[in-house]
């Protein structure tokens, strides 16, 4: 798991269908020391990953990604520049599946957004 490790979240609140969480990036984590040295920029798959655990905390359950919609990397996260983060997460939750809308912003910037289906374990 990359919650606590790769990132803390740092609040987390549930309001009509929607998860917001603010996390922060820890800038010193080992996956930047390949990506890349001196410059580092979160990877699209931990972003991903990102979404996934923020879930698994609110919902204390583990999930299996289903399918991928729509997703879209729009600007490149650096733990440097971005310090803190906001993943607004919109949930349609049936019998034992979620469909989500998930993007990760800061401000006014917005680093990526993607649609999912999870089925729980």
């Amino acid at each position: 798991m990359l919650h606590n490790d790769f990132f803390k979240i740092n609040a987390l609140d549930f309001d009509e269908n929607e998860i917001n969480a603010n996390i922060s990036l820890k800038h010193d984590h080992v996956i930047f020391d390949g990506h890349f040295p001196g410059n580092p920029v979160t990877p699209g798959v931990i972003q991903m990953q990102i979404v996934k655990e923020i879930l698994e905390v609110y919902f204390e359950k583990k999930l299996q990604l289903q399918s991928m919609g729509r997703c879209k990397f729009l600007n490149v996260l650096s733990p440097i520049d971005t310090k803190k983060l906001d993943v607004k997460i919109k949930i349609k939750e049936t019998e034992s599946v979620l469909e989500i809308i998930a993007a990760g912003i800061n401000e006014e910037t917005t680093f990526f957004k993607f649609n999912a289906t999870y089925r729980y374990r």
